[in-house]
């Protein structure tokens, strides 16, 4: 059971038996969720507690005493945190409609790593009282683009990203070219099949990029720049490989080179496996870029 959700189940002792139920029902949710509000839906699943006033007050209570961290951390409940907040902004109550919106304007000024996940969730707020926050946190982001890196790949590509932040894309090339199920893979094919998944997207936990390479027993792996730095992890050696190049996403193609050259293999640039999400139009650019020498 996560922290949050223990701290509400621990907070219900002094509240009538009628009451106790109502918020031990809200915790038994939050628990059977596995991820934070990602769309409308997700959002909405609040809909039904929102108006429920003594739980409305009781989480407003809890979450002023459960302070977020400076940076998402776990065992943080970062999902219970989230849904929680969807709860007082859908109610009625004024006190807890603006927790949400000091909350915003707290990430803005410090440039918080998850204003990217309240952002999202106010695209489904309709309460006039959010507007200059989300007016607020959008020309933030605004402010970013020419920084990032996915703005300045796709830029040079010829890749034409839409204006609004809802798009994401990735795509996939591997030594074979081809996509593959592992029950398909000999034992040989799986420790030698490698792929790269590159993954691009706006700003989000101060990152807009990332690059995953493996093979199927995952005995070599790499995930810049989230978890490996600039190294290649080697179980079956007894070093890892550290990259010359700094892996970067306008660098990729200098690191599948040397990705090449270090592990004595050959990567087919053909992507085999790609998902474009939002109006991103001159999709093809990718193939051509990465094609190009």
């Amino acid at each position: 059971m996560s922290e949050l959700i223990n701290k509400i189940n621990e907070s219900v002792v002094n509240l009538s038996k009628s009451e106790q139920k109502e918020i031990l029902k809200f915790s038994k949710r939050l628990e059977s969720y596995i991820h934070v509000p990602t769309n409308k839906k997700e959002f909405e699943r609040m809909i039904s507690f929102a108006s429920n006033d003594i739980l409305v007050n009781f989480v407003l209570k809890v979450l002023d005493d459960y302070k977020y961290p400076e940076e998402s951390k776990y065992p943080f409940d970062i999902v219970s945190y989230w849904y929680s907040i969807c709860l007082l902004a859908l109610s009625n109550i004024e006190e807890a409609r603006k927790f949400p919106i000091n909350l915003g304007n707290q990430f803005l000024k410090t440039e918080h790593n998850d204003l990217f996940l309240f952002r999202r969730i106010l695209e489904f707020i309709k309460d006039p009282a959010y507007e200059p926050l989300t007016k607020n946190i959008e020309n933030y982001f605004l402010s970013k683009q020419n920084e990032l890196e996915s703005y300045k790949w796709a830029k040079e590509i010829g890749l034409e990203l839409p204006s609004d932040n809802n798009w994401a894309l990735f795509f996939e090339i591997s030594t074979d070219g081809k996509f593959r199920f592992g029950n398909d893979l000999t034992d040989k094919e799986k420790e030698n099949r490698l792929r790269i998944t590159t993954s691009v997207y706006p700003l989000r936990d101060k990152k807009c990029w990332e690059i995953e390479l493996k093979n199927w027993n995952k005995t070599i792996s790499a995930w810049w720049p989230t978890l490996s730095k600039n190294e290649i992890k080697l179980e079956k050696k007894r070093k890892n490989y550290t990259l010359k190049t700094e892996p970067s996403l306008r660098g990729l193609k200098e690191v599948i080179q040397e990705i090449e050259t270090a592990l004595d293999i050959k990567l087919d640039r053909t992507i085999y496996s790609k998902q474009f999400k939002g109006k991103i139009k001159n999709k093809n650019a990718v193939q051509k870029w990465l094609m190009e020498k």
